[in-house]
């Protein structure tokens, strides 16, 4: 009977002890939540930015949940109050959260085998102006007040002219997104738009129609590219390991999948000055204001 009873006290102590491992493990890695919003190709794409969260995550070693926001002063708010979030923003929130709430840049995607991009100034194709400013009393289109090639680029060329964009056009047309303000110029709710060059480039690819129908006007840039950031009290250890995953994704069969549905060549590293020519042009522009 001593031996049957040893036997199972020995058992429920193993037991005990596996038990406690797992309820360790479980807790001293929270997982940070990955704030995503209209910052890429397919990036509505949920079953897509579920395939790059978890890429992420195995790659990393880091847990992440994805959070949707609805524009990008929704997912500054969010990364603001969260601060051990991770997050796909836009250079110029990215500015701003970094002097505001000490954001941190952990890396930026490439297109074209680039970190930067243009704004295009898109009309269509039957208007004859030649830049954005020969448009007064017109509608302009663009997809968020905190857009740097949707609206800070063109407020910016703008004010360079003298001239104040609230003041210039008709009506400021918020389309909500890149491909809003493409569409209402293709349904001629707008005379002009202002959108990524990689949102343009990517929406004709998938509807040639689109290229014959319109054609761009100015080209502005180029501009630093949309980066992947993290709320302050993320750790720079975990920083370096979601560096490393991002930077490493263009040498690895999955992650080359993933890349080409965004249509993106990669990510690099840069330091925070990178930045620094849309810094430039929020010291001259308030765009807080701009409604």
């Amino acid at each position: 009977m001593r031996t049957l009873n040893l036997a199972f006290l020995t058992f429920v102590a193993i037991l005990f002890s596996f038990s406690s491992v797992i309820q360790a493990h479980d807790t001293t890695e929270p997982a940070h939540n990955f704030i995503v919003t209209g910052v890429a190709k397919n990036s509505s794409n949920s079953i897509l930015l579920e395939k790059f969260k978890s890429y992420l995550t195995k790659h990393s070693g880091i847990h992440l949940n994805l959070v949707y926001a609805k524009n990008y002063t929704d997912l500054s708010k969010k990364m603001h109050n969260d601060p051990l979030a991770i997050g796909w923003t836009r250079g110029v929130p990215y500015v701003q959260d970094h002097a505001l709430y000490n954001q941190q840049l952990i890396a930026v995607p490439t297109f074209n085998q680039k970190p930067t991009y243009y704004s295009l100034v898109l009309t269509d194709n039957d208007r004859t102006e030649k830049t954005l400013a020969d448009f007064k009393g017109d509608v302009l289109a663009f997809s968020d007040i905190r857009s740097n090639s949707g609206f800070l680029s063109p407020t910016y060329a703008l004010y360079k002219q003298g001239i104040d964009i609230k003041k210039h056009f008709r009506y400021l047309l918020n389309a909500r997104n890149h491909e809003g303000s493409i569409v209402a110029l293709l349904n001629g709710l707008a005379d002009v738009a202002a959108v990524d060059e990689y949102i343009w480039l990517s929406f004709i690819k998938d509807d040639p129609q689109a290229k014959k129908k319109l054609r761009i006007v100015e080209r502005m840039g180029p501009y630093p590219f949309t980066p992947i950031v993290a709320s302050k009290d993320v750790t720079q250890t975990d920083i370096k390991k979601l560096t490393a995953a991002l930077v490493n994704m263009k040498n690895d069969d999955q992650g080359k999948v993933i890349l080409k549905n965004f249509v993106l060549d990669g990510f690099v590293e840069k330091p925070h000055a990178f930045y620094n020519p849309i810094a430039l042009m929020l010291e001259y522009v308030d765009i807080d204001n701009a409604n």
